[in-house]
């Protein structure tokens, strides 16, 4: 069997699950409604995004608008880490708006790296990422950083490659400020890679530049907030358009497929 009809097949399956009433979309609807109808006191700008119903799975997404976001982390660990950086764009109708974009360096180490001695995994992560320590004391903090992101949002759907890092890291921050874990729509262009193509079976890497190689996308510097989220941006386009062409592109199946 040819890698575009097992792609096909693959395609048609997962358009079958767009009518199931337990699409895992449905399901994240269910949360978002339960957590919306209790009392509690939230931020007014995590009050506004709680109110918008999440899309239909068989919603097209040609139409909606997406958050590409990327955090940059000093490791890997949310508990004992921290976000160095935070960058967005939003896709509006299939157009990267970089009027939209924003950038911003987080002005920690925390406290607890410091008591710890971890200055110098501070200084690395620094390097690692382009921030001058000067860049870093005229940063923001991680409060006010989430607070400008989340009031940018114009919905919960959120566009990353390899969401783990994303996600775990904005768990931890709603766990550290007593927030309920807000059940966000989590596009991931890497997994979307892996679930609907088929590769040679020696192929391992994955990474953000690879994959837009193979695309051929222009090359871009790595690990920085904001180039790394338009990088995204623009493989996440491309390979709508490898599924969809100019047809209908549920939301459902990009969904499903990112898990």
């Amino acid at each position: 069997m040819s890698d575009n009809l097992l792609e096909r097949k693959n395609i048609i399956h997962h358009m079958m699950d767009l009518f199931s009433n337990r699409h895992p979309l449905h399901r994240l609807e269910e949360q978002r409604q339960a957590i919306a109808t209790q009392e509690l006191t939230l931020p007014n700008y995590l009050q506004v995004l709680l109110k918008s119903p999440y899309p239909s799975p068989k919603e097209d997404s040609n139409n909606m608008t997406f958050t590409v976001v990327d955090f940059e982390t000093s490791g890997l660990n949310p508990e004992t880490d921290h976000i160095v950086s935070i960058g967005w764009v939003h896709i509006i109708k299939n157009i990267i708006k970089l009027n939209t974009a924003q950038h911003y360096i987080i002005n920690e180490p925390t406290v607890e790296s410091s008591i710890s001695g971890d200055s110098d995994i501070d200084n690395s992560a620094r390097s690692l990422h382009h921030i001058l320590p000067e860049q870093q004391k005229m940063g923001i903090s991680i409060e006010k950083a989430m607070e400008r992101f989340f009031t940018s949002l114009p919905n919960s759907i959120l566009i990353v490659h390899g969401a783990t890092i994303e996600q775990r890291f904005l768990e931890q921050f709603f766990l550290s400020h007593r927030l309920p874990n807000l059940p966000m729509i989590w596009l991931d262009t890497l997994r979307i890679e892996q679930n609907t193509i088929q590769h040679n079976r020696y192929q391992r890497d994955f990474r953000l530049f690879s994959l837009r190689r193979q695309y051929k996308l222009p090359n871009y510097p790595a690990h920085h907030a904001l180039v790394d989220a338009i990088a995204t941006a623009e493989l996440f386009l491309v390979q709508r358009k490898r599924l969809f062409n100019q047809a209908i592109a549920p939301i459902g199946f990009l969904y499903q497929n990112s898990r």
